[in-house]
């Protein structure tokens, strides 16, 4: 099972409404085909390199216009053509996911691999192509549109940072135990295969549990993970599995070859309940010494040390604290909501389950939310959500504010309502509401490995 069978009809006949279109200066928005794959690579190669041609973002280029591919595939690939210079100047993608927040599943789009030709730059063609990713994106059920990118960009087009990205901790090479004379490795790593999915995918569901915000990793996913990308391709993975010397599975690591800054990331690091995880990172910590230092002659990049970037909180941070001197603070998820009240109806279950745990347990009333330019009115019975809708502000009507679409950073989990209020001068709350709204959306961890 995969991706495409649910989105390729509608998204087709959507198309054939949208596209292709005129953007003015010669300028033609299409579809890709399966004979842009090469003038793709080159493209974002040579837009994601900057000061030199990124040849894994060109890899993975190449594969995402695979038939193969289970999510994505030229159909929901668009690119920018000028005709007159027989070149693509412009691209972008949809790839379609699930996530769940708190266990409940729901659609996500996510815009990637955005570029354009610097000379291109200043048209618009970005705004035009997220008109009708969005357009997709709303065909094919979504809730949610989620991108990492760059800053402030996003914006532009109702996107507002509402998850971590990233953060952690970095381990120096420094801080790497050396074996002692005479001692032996009591754990080992060997390369992740298909025949070990079930364990590593329990491993990964149990962990993804923690987190406010996940992506589930069915069985055909964890399949792509490990055949689907070239070796190449800055999504190529060497997920490892770690053992007892006896051959016994206790564990697994996800590496990255992407490096972040002057460090290679890690992603994923779990073990079985029951394993302690400060007796295993020594010498995980050993094996990733020597994988990242290969990876840096490789790549020829001057790298320091070892980030472990799986957001806020993680095992490994209580496991080995004084191994991990430094903590990154996380970068951020762009998240669009075009229909926030379609959304908590869809969530409510989680809603009154919360409420009915808080001290505004069986609440009868509204909750008035002044976005400023535009609102939302709450309405709750009995503790059960009973009606959600956009709401036009009126003077002093409302029970708390925030600036337009930071609702959102409350919503997904990522602040507290106490966090936004100390950092937005616009952003408040009336006594009761401010207690209504703690109950509703509390602070919670999210670290979400997204379809890629």
């Amino acid at each position: 099972m995969s991706l495409k069978p649910q989105m390729l009809q509608e998204q087709f006949a959507l198309t054939q409404n949208l596209l292709p279109r005129e953007l003015g200066d010669g300028l033609v928005l299409r579809v890709a085909t399966v004979a842009d794959t090469e003038p793709l690579a080159q493209l974002t190669g040579s837009v994601f390199g900057r000061d030199h041609f990124d040849a894994m973002c060109a890899a993975y280029t190449r594969d995402y216009m695979r038939a193969d591919h289970p999510a994505i595939s030229p159909s929901n690939v668009l690119v920018v053509e000028d005709p007159r210079e027989h070149k693509l100047v412009s691209t972008t993608i949809l790839i379609p996911q699930t996530w769940t927040y708190a266990g409940i599943p729901f659609g996500v789009g996510r815009p990637e691999m955005v570029a354009t030709d610097p000379a291109y730059r200043h048209r618009g063609l970005v705004r035009a192509q997220f008109d009708v990713l969005h357009a997709w994106s709303a065909a094919l059920g979504h809730f949610v549109q989620g991108i990492t990118g760059i800053p402030w960009y996003y914006r532009q087009f109702e996107y507002e940072y509402a998850l971590d990205l990233g953060g952690g901790r970095l381990c120096y090479y420094s801080n790497v135990p050396m074996l002692k004379d005479g001692e032996s490795e009591a754990y080992h790593l060997r390369p992740l295969t298909l025949a070990d999915i079930p364990f590593a995918s329990a491993l990964f569901d149990r962990d993804a549990q923690r987190s406010l915000i996940a992506c589930p990793r069915p069985e055909w996913l964890w399949r792509h993970l490990l055949t689907g990308h070239s070796f190449d391709s800055i999504e190529y993975r060497p997920l490892q599995i770690i053992e007892t010397l006896d051959g016994r599975a206790i564990g697994y690591l996800n590496p990255s070859r992407d490096a972040w800054s002057d460090t290679f990331p890690v992603n994923e690091l779990s073990v079985v309940e029951g394993q302690s995880l400060r007796a295993v990172m020594p010498a995980v910590l050993r094996w990733l010494k020597t994988f990242c230092e290969e990876e840096a002659l490789k790549q020829t990049k001057a790298i320091v040390g070892i980030y472990f970037g799986m957001g806020r909180e993680h095992p490994v941070y209580d496991a080995i604290p004084e191994l991990l001197p430094r903590a990154r603070n996380p970068y951020g998820w762009y998240l669009r909501v075009a229909d926030v009240p379609r959304f908590l109806y869809h969530i409510a279950p989680v809603l009154e389950a919360r409420l009915a745990r808080s001290t505004m347990a069986g609440y009868t009333g509204e909750l008035k939310l002044d976005e400023y330019r535009r609102g939302l009115i709450i309405v709750f019975e009995n503790g059960k959500l009973s009606h959600v809708e956009n709401w036009q502000p009126i003077k002093h009507e409302a029970h708390a504010g925030f600036p337009p679409l930071v609702f959102l950073r409350l919503l997904f989990g990522e602040k507290s309502l106490t966090e936004l209020c100390a950092f937005y001068p616009d952003c408040w709350a009336k006594d009761e509401a401010a207690v209504l709204l703690d109950a509703l959306f509390p602070k919670h961890y999210s670290c979400v490995m997204p379809v890629g």
